[in-house]
């Protein structure tokens, strides 16, 4: 049975399945021990953009690949081929956040909560669906997918999320003593898009 929740933001879809993959200690001490970037605001980014190369992670790696491809072939719907391009972690301390940001030069982005009670991901938008025609400041009576600018995802321990990789979005801040840990991941498209006949052919 598929658990899968999908969000159509704006037509932009975000795959947000809960509870669906859980980390042995072994695992987690690998992610905890990977040297972090210093920071003084509490976020801390691995310095490895290499993560899942880790043998130790390798049945992290195959899930995250699996989630990648299902996305690509059963949510967008497109036969072409992606790849991992970049894996990492982050770190957020106790009232640490992440910044607002997108990931450029990716086509998909996935984010996997290996810890985490606390610090929500949020994100946003240039503008909403109902003001891209019209840019009327409209009164809401209650906020949805057609009426708002930013949207957020209670996230928790084993849950997964992915997107485009163009997609702005953060993380609210950690209320939690327990250190929000997620491993990111980055995958690009490859092989031989578009046709002679439209004049758009080229090999990635």
């Amino acid at each position: 049975m598929d658990m899968r929740e999908i969000i159509n933001l704006k037509a932009i879809p975000i795959s947000y399945e809960k509870n669906v993959y859980h980390l042995n200690k072994k695992e987690l001490n690998v992610i905890k021990k990977t040297k972090y970037r210093t920071s003084k605001k509490g976020h801390f980014l691995s310095e490895t953009i290499s993560l899942l190369e880790n043998k130790t992670l390798s049945p992290l790696k195959k899930f995250i690949i699996e989630k990648a491809q299902e996305y690509s072939r059963n949510v967008l719907e497109i036969k072409d081929q992606i790849y991992l391009t970049q894996s990492w972690s982050t770190l957020n301390s106790i009232n640490a956040s992440h910044p607002i940001h997108s990931h450029p030069n990716t086509f998909i982005s996935l984010v996997y909560y290996a810890q985490c009670t606390s610090g929500d991901l949020q994100f946003h938008l240039d503008t909403t669906s109902i003001r891209e025609c019209f840019n009327f400041n409209y009164t809401i009576n209650k906020f949805n997918i057609y009426n708002s600018q930013t949207w957020i995802l209670p996230v928790k321990t084993g849950d997964i999320v992915l997107f485009p990789g163009h997609i702005h979005h953060n993380s609210l801040p950690n209320q939690s003593s327990e250190s929000r840990i997620i491993v990111g991941a980055n995958f690009f498209i490859k092989g031989t898009l578009g046709s002679k006949k439209t004049v758009s052919l080229i090999t990635i």
